[in-house]
């Protein structure tokens, strides 16, 4: 698989569906930080046709890195991950497992023990919700865990938190120096946005 294309041709889907916002100054994050762009990967739901070329590239993903008998249910967690996990599950013919926020499970939890699952989420930012929730759920009830896909990764604390769960974590969008470059060839960055993207990748602090 060619991970460069898959990323290009989806920061292309995420900008026709305004998936991106960038300022020359900064949005406040939930995290208490800000920075110089906001991602709402969810955009890509807005046209029938982006919509399912992100799905079938986040199924193509998991086949190129996971053998299809190595894992048995898709799970994603309230209600983002849904977006994704859903779909990708039907599109692999898998069970799909829907994780609520007070950690209830549907289908049963019961169901989950000796599964392996392959968790997949909407995006990775902070990392918090599959350290406190998703994959305590699903450990807790008795699933094996060990890779996590999300459609966006911002490249930040999450990366951390997703190797300190002993998780192997991929991404269809990579935030990285080539995405910033890729957009910026696009036209979509503007000299100052481009420059303030790439010195917050240094040091975002």
């Amino acid at each position: 698989m060619d991970r460069i294309k898959l990323q290009e041709d989806n920061l292309r889907i995420l900008v026709r569906n305004g998936g991106f916002q960038f300022s020359d100054t900064f949005f406040p994050y939930t995290s208490g930080q800000i920075g110089p762009y906001y991602v709402n990967s969810e955009s890509v739901m807005k046209t029938g046709g982006d919509y399912f070329s992100a799905v079938r590239a986040f199924a193509d993903l998991i086949n190129s890195i996971i053998n299809k008998w190595e894992f048995d249910v898709i799970s994603g967690g309230e209600s983002r991950d849904w977006v994704f996990s859903n779909e990708v599950a039907l599109r692999l013919g898998k069970p799909p497992v829907m994780i609520y926020k007070d950690g209830k499970i549907i289908p049963r939890a019961d169901d989950l023990k000796e599964k392996r699952v392959v968790h997949v989420a909407d995006l990775n930012n902070e990392g918090s919700s599959p350290r406190d929730i998703w994959i305590p759920a699903l450990r807790n009830a008795g699933a094996t865990v060990e890779n996590i896909l999300f459609y966006i990764d911002r490249l930040e604390d999450g990366v951390g938190v997703m190797k300190s769960l002993e998780l192997r974590s991929e991404s269809v969008v990579s935030l990285n120096e080539h995405a910033w470059d890729y957009l910026g060839q696009q036209g979509i960055l503007n000299e100052q946005i481009y420059k303030n993207l790439r010195e917050r990748m240094e040091d975002k602090d």
